[in-house]
């Protein structure tokens, strides 16, 4: 047999193999090697007494070849399958124990004798997760639970669900945990529930099962609180894909083959059987609210024997509307998440301020007044009367929008409400608070940046911008006085934690939760750079809009006073006695350049000239528009109006335009609205229909098509395709086409009436800063391409070493001087606060699949899974409201003393506080308390 190699490439290999019938010669086996394998120069038997003749001998040389002397390993036979004696008896697990078949798709365990449906609903969850095996679920794992009281299986399933691994025997898990809680009671204390938050269970509905997801403590809203008795009643619903993204509307719809259509006739688009499931479920559940469209997500609610779903549309209110639309819009304002604060009887309340028309157009369109006794009530309850805010969001009765702070003109009157707030009749007479004004930072974004740059603003403006941001960015972890200005300066209210220990004189370099939120602030906010541009600009913010009530202000002028962030804000957030808050508002004069979002048009971008009222000083952090001119400019930038929108404000100038002007506004005429002949009701059951109250298969249908139809995302993403594509920016023709698509689908919700992306304006290719991975791509030479290169590498650096920063019990440093002579009086206290505190952040970590604790403080979570990336957004702000609530509960904890406390001087008060604050230092950085 001819071998080509030469020596030089010679490889020899040396292997044992055992295993054969005593019958098999060496021979026999060398020539089965050899057809299967290759050459064979030698081959024996190692136990084989076949002669030495019979060896198979290929006359090979080998005393040049090269020997690499490896490593003999040990005898295998300690490895081998072990021999079963057939007599022994198998092992058989114990069936799964779902109480009933498994009809339903949702909840594999429907009904057990003795359980709760919140129990069963976490057995659901942990089992769908994978943490538990359903083989696991049998008799003896149930009656396990039915020895203990409910509130201690709640507390050792949510424990298990935060588990990132699955158990292997979750019966012995559940019997530790259980002696574990009852050793430890303070540990299954429910977290306590405050006025303005709720415990809401979820469902997630992907096409092919369902997911139970735990209680998730959530801001409140209107029904929640009125049936808070029954809220285990109330599930929110979300329809997602298998990849826990947003549902794409291709698996909902699809269309005919051309080749089928020219036989059939038949273009239309035909339903699928996931559309089909998601009518079904809404069918038979409770839809509500009108924000939640982009989420693809329902409220539903199970009846029981003293409550239904027409008594609760009842209470909500009367809807009359002929509109889908506007009716499902109208009964998601009771579904808000909101803070509720003052009764306000009817008799305080005038709802008949006077609109401002003109042209067409309504310049006081979702604005009203609050007068300043009402509004220091209102930030009291708010906890904000420090700094007080200038401005609410509000929800009152069938009322929606903004209320400005002004002088009464009445005594009697409290709250001036317009008739373009006025959606629906509702006797509800509680201010209800969705947000106010407050310091907002300014950023930028892609479609602020490519309006910019349309505009003849300089890609050097936004490129140094970005690198100045970068570079202190990389300095906070080395430099205090950077760190202090970073924190303060651009990220608002979540710096507060770090920035009072910034100025308290630690350092990241020795305090390890400090590094870690400085670490976390910087990941995520060079995540925000690659993702989304988002560049801060010192000389901008996000503020509310206004109404100048005075009408002082000329067309093409406003008035802007911001405040600025100071270290004593930080402290006054959180409860500190350092609350004396000195005068950091400065009023903004000169050209300024406003957007709202999302904004395609170069009109949306307004150039306003800032200039100084004194009759307007008593609102801060808003944006005031005039009530003259021939149109609201806050109409002029994408069309929106002033019930509570935000908009960027700059007046950086090198952020202007060099025409100094604004680029002539699209016209935001709203789209005909569909109206049917009669209210909106359910047409086959006249018993869901009352008084013409009625939700059910008429939004049904139109949330059903929304899920198909909802394009905005991707009109604004062909928008920034097409304008780094072309010359012209964004005003190249088929951007300009896309805006106008984007206004009409903006209004959807309000209207119904359904956009279509026309194929000719679909890319085709995608600008490598968008990521789209799975589409071609191409390398962009705008700035935006430019600005997604430059943070690129430091991102994904940055992202690793942050993983990786992890501080041992051992390494953690211990400050002696933070001992207080009687601080051991509350060591026994300070130590059941702490485990309860980890149990409850553990578990919230889990959940969420956060990896550190200081991702959750700041507010900056960069460890989100990527397959959340569309729903990043909604996940932060539920963690950010979770965590707020447990935050609140244990500084209740550390702030409650016995009853003699208040009998004290100020000055032995403080001495208990620090002694306290010191047995919580030392139970969390003591040596002796890991």
């Amino acid at each position: 047999m001819a071998f080509k190699r030469s020596e030089n490439d010679l490889v020899v290999t040396q292997v044992s193999v055992a295993g054969f019938a005593d019958t098999v010669t060496a021979k026999e086996l060398s020539d089965y090697l050899e057809e299967n394998i290759g050459i064979v120069w030698r081959c024996r038997l190692k136990t084989s007494s076949t002669p030495h003749g019979s060896y198979a001998n290929f006359e090979v040389n080998t005393a040049d070849v090269q020997s690499m002397n490896y490593e003999k390993h040990n005898d295998l036979s300690e490895h081998r399958v072990p021999k079963v004696n057939a007599g022994n008896q198998l092992l058989v697990r114990d069936e799964p124990d779902f109480g009933m078949p498994m009809s339903d798709p949702f909840f594999c365990i429907q009904y057990k004798k003795g359980f709760t449906f919140k129990i069963l609903f976490l057995v659901n969850a942990v089992m769908q997760k994978g943490t538990i095996n359903q083989h696991q679920l049998s008799n003896r794992f149930f009656n396990l639970l039915r020895s203990q009281p409910e509130e201690v299986n709640g507390a050792a399933l949510k424990h298990i669900y935060s588990y990132r691994r699955p158990l292997y025997d979750a019966y012995r898990r559940m019997k530790l945990l259980h002696e574990w809680l009852l050793n430890t009671p303070e540990l299954f204390v429910r977290p306590r529930e405050m006025d303005d938050t709720i415990e809401v269970r979820r469902l997630v509905i992907p096409p092919a099962r369902a997911y139970c997801l735990p209680p998730e403590i959530e801001i409140s809203n209107r029904v929640l609180w009125n049936y808070r008795k029954l809220s285990d009643r109330f599930i929110r619903v979300t329809f997602m894909d298998e990849g826990m993204q947003v549902l794409n509307k291709a698996v909902l719809k699809y269309y005919v083959a051309p080749i089928v259509r020219v036989a059939t006739s038949n273009s239309t688009e035909q339903n699928t059987a996931m559309f089909r499931r998601v009518k079904t479920i809404l069918s038979q559940g409770f839809y509500l609210c009108a924000n939640q469209f982009r989420d693809r997500s329902a409220w539903v609610f199970a009846e029981g024997p003293n409550t239904s779903v027409r008594d609760i549309i009842t209470r909500m209110g009367r809807f009359t509307n002929k509109n889908v639309a506007k009716c499902a819009a109208r009964m998601g304002q009771c579904f808000s998440s909101t803070y509720p604060t003052v009764r306000v009887p009817q008799n305080e309340v005038d709802l008949e301020l006077p609109d401002i028309k003109r042209n067409g157009y309504v310049f006081s369109d979702g604005i009203g007044k609050i007068s300043s006794d009402l509004a220091r009530e209102v930030a009291e309850r708010l906890q904000l009367s420090v700094n007080p805010p200038s401005a609410y969001q509000i929800r009152y009765a069938g009322c929606k929008g903004v209320v400005g702070c002004w002088p009464a003109e009445n005594d009697k009157i409290r709250l001036s409400l317009r008739r373009s707030m006025d959606k629906f009749i509702s006797n509800h007479n509680i201010l209800e608070i969705c947000s106010w004004t407050r310091l907002l930072p300014g950023f930028l974004n892609r479609q602020i940046v490519t309006l910019l740059s349309t505009l003849g603003v300089q890609d050097e403006i936004f490129w140094e911008m970005q690198d100045t941001m970068v570079s202190k960015l990389n300095q906070m972890l080395v430099d205090n006085d950077v760190a202090f200005d970073v924190v303060t300066a651009s990220f608002a209210e979540q710096g507060n934690t770090a920035a009072i220990m910034l100025s308290a004189g630690l350092k990241p370099q020795t305090e390890p939760h400090l590094r870690g939120m400085l670490t976390s602030i910087r990941a995520a906010q060079l995540g925000d750079l690659r993702e989304k541009a988002r560049i801060f600009v010192p000389s901008g913010r996000w503020l509310m809009g206004c109404l100048d009530e005075l009408g002082v202000l000329e067309q093409g002028q406003c008035f802007i006073q911001v405040s600025n962030p100071s270290l004593e804000k930080c402290f006054s957030k959180h409860g500190s006695r350092f609350t004396d808050v000195g005068n950091s508002r400065v009023v903004v004069k000169g050209l300024v350049a406003m957007a709202k979002n999302p904004c395609l048009h170069p009109g949306d971008v307004r150039i306003l000239e800032a200039i100084d009222v004194p009759g307007l000083h008593h609102l801060s952090d808003c944006l005031v528009f005039p009530q003259k001119g021939e149109r609201p400019h806050a109409d002029e930038a994408s069309g929106s109006d002033l019930d509570g929108d935000l908009y960027f404000v700059t007046w950086d100038q090198n952020l202007i335009p060099p025409s100094k002007r604004s680029w002539p506004p699209m016209e935001y005429t709203p789209a005909e609205q569909k109206v049917l002949p009669r209210e909106v009701r359910h047409p086959k059951n006249p018993f869901l229909d009352i008084y013409g109250i009625m939700i059910f298969q008429s939004p049904i249908d139109f949330f059903s098509r929304n899920m198909v139809n909802e394009y905005l995302g991707a009109i604004c993403n062909a928008h920034v395709v097409h304008a780094d594509l072309s010359e012209y920016g964004a005003l190249d023709e088929k951007c300009l086409k896309l805006a106008e698509l984007a206004a009409l689908a903006v209004d959807f919700p309000k209207t119904g009436k359904d956009v279509i992306m026309p194929s000719q304006l679909k890319p085709k290719l995608y600008p490598d800063f968008m990521g789209k991975e799975e589409f071609q791509s191409y390398k962009s030479t705008k700035i935006l391409g430019k600005l997604y290169r430059q943070v690129k590498d430091a991102y994904n650096e940055d992202v690793a070493a942050s993983s990786q920063l992890s501080s041992l019990p051992g390494n953690i440093p211990y400050d002696r001087d933070l001992e207080i002579p009687g601080s051991t009086t509350f060591i026994a206290e300070a130590w059941n606060s702490k485990c309860i505190h980890d149990r409850q952040l553990i578990g919230l970590l889990g959940q969420y699949n956060v990896n550190r604790e200081e991702e959750v403080v700041t507010g900056h979570i960069w460890s989100l899974p990527k397959n959340s990336s569309k729903k990043q957004g909604e996940l932060k702000e539920r963690l950010k409201h979770a965590y707020s609530a447990m935050r609140k509960e244990f500084r209740k904890v550390f702030e409650h003393m016995d009853s003699d406390f208040d009998k004290l001087a100020d000055d032995e008060k403080n001495i208990m506080y620090e002694q306290k604050a010191s047995a919580w230092y030392q139970v969390t950085y003591h040596p002796d308390w890991h």
